[in-house]
């Protein structure tokens, strides 16, 4: 029995869980809803008398570690250069993979024959290549036709050619080393990855055999109370087969999501440190991190231009990547009434009247 104590409590859950996701205690406000009821809920969380919420998230975070790698590893400049242009990413992407003018590759354009939205398969796209997943697959989900889906495969291998070699390398040293690494050196290890692989490896003719027999079995025009009972001892033995099949391909993606996600978390990490130093210094307090964000609130004496501008440099500049990092950052008198610094009155400390009549009305 482990005894679990506000000391040792981030130790013992860091211990337990398996994947990059930061350790919290108490209430996991990520998981209060930001639309309907939920956003009623997150409206009830306020900062103290005459202070105000700051929030600032990381935008793209996961694509920009992607073509941060994609550049430094491989020489590969194909999506780091959209970033370093400022364009929208899923729009260029898909005007480049599929050809077209940026008309059809805008949120909800279809393509010139009206089959498909280009930029909503781009996005999508992009984590099927992630995930190894095929074209056939890919054109169920998206419900596109086969054709198209192997057409955006071929295209976007040409287009960003070390995108895929990137995935098949990080997954080869998981296998090799029974670890993937962040750009930080943060380990996450796959320990019974070599051992469940092999026995996979091992059984997947025996795994072909049963599925044989049980076709055999099902196609039978009158199955007897031996056959009944057969099937059902294939189906158990095909099961424990296919969950270890199942676990080794989950290993694998999760290996490339470890180190992407595990990146961009370590940079949260990082941000937050620096901004807690900060608010430490100058009495704020530092309230929250939530997903891709980092939640403060000051006084309404501190909160100006330049507190904003503080705040972004820390979100951005802490970390230095080969593609400049963004953040969005809002000022809220609760949480989710949220108003952009060009959007906010610093003299009078409220929203200028216009915007804050346009959000009530």
């Amino acid at each position: 029995m482990i005894n679990v104590t506000d000391e040792n409590y981030h130790e013992i859950v860091k211990t337990l869980i398996a994947d990059d996701r930061k350790v919290k205690k108490g209430v996991n406000l990520q998981n209060i809803a930001s639309k309907g009821d939920g956003k009623r809920v997150r409206n009830c969380f306020v900062p103290r008398d005459g202070w105000f919420f700051i929030g600032s998230d990381l935008g793209q975070i996961e694509p920009r570690i992607q073509a941060h790698i994609m550049y430094e590893r491989y020489g590969d400049n194909s999506m780091r250069q959209i970033f370093l242009d400022g364009v929208d990413l899923y729009t260029t992407m898909a005007m480049m993979t599929f050809g077209l003018e940026k008309e059809h590759c805008v949120d909800k354009a279809y393509d010139p024959t009206g089959t498909f939205q280009p930029r909503k398969l781009m996005k999508t796209g992009v984590l099927a290549v992630s995930y190894d997943q095929k074209p056939a697959s890919f054109a169920q989900k998206m419900s596109v036709t086969k054709e198209v889906a192997e057409m955006f495969f071929a295209n976007f291998n040409e287009q960003f050619p070390s995108f895929s070699q990137m995935v098949a390398d990080i997954r080869e040293g998981m296998k090799k080393n029974g670890y993937v690494e962040t750009l930080f050196g943060r380990k996450r290890r796959f320990p019974d990855y070599k051992k469940v692989a092999a026995e996979v490896a091992k059984s997947e003719q025996r795994l072909i055999r049963l599925y044989t027999e049980r076709k055999q079995i099902r196609n039978k025009k009158a199955q007897t109370p031996r056959d009944i009972e057969r099937l059902a001892q294939l189906q158990t033995e095909i099961d424990i087969l296919a969950d270890k099949r199942g676990l080794v391909g989950y290993w694998e993606r999760a290996a490339f999501n470890a180190v992407i996600q595990g990146t961009g978390a370590d940079i949260l990490k990082m941000n937050g440190n620096r901004i807690a130093r900060i608010c430490m210094e100058r009495g704020w307090e530092f309230n929250a991190s939530i997903h891709d964000e980092i939640k403060i609130s000051v006084p309404a004496t501190d909160l100006t231009p330049e507190t904003i501008t503080l705040v972004k440099d820390a979100m951005t500049n802490t970390v230095k990547l080969t593609v400049p990092l963004i953040t969005d950052t809002v000022i809220e008198p609760v949480w989710m009434e949220e108003y952009s610094p060009e959007d906010w009155d610093f003299v009078l400390q409220k929203p200028k009247e216009e915007i804050y009549n346009d959000y009530y009305n």
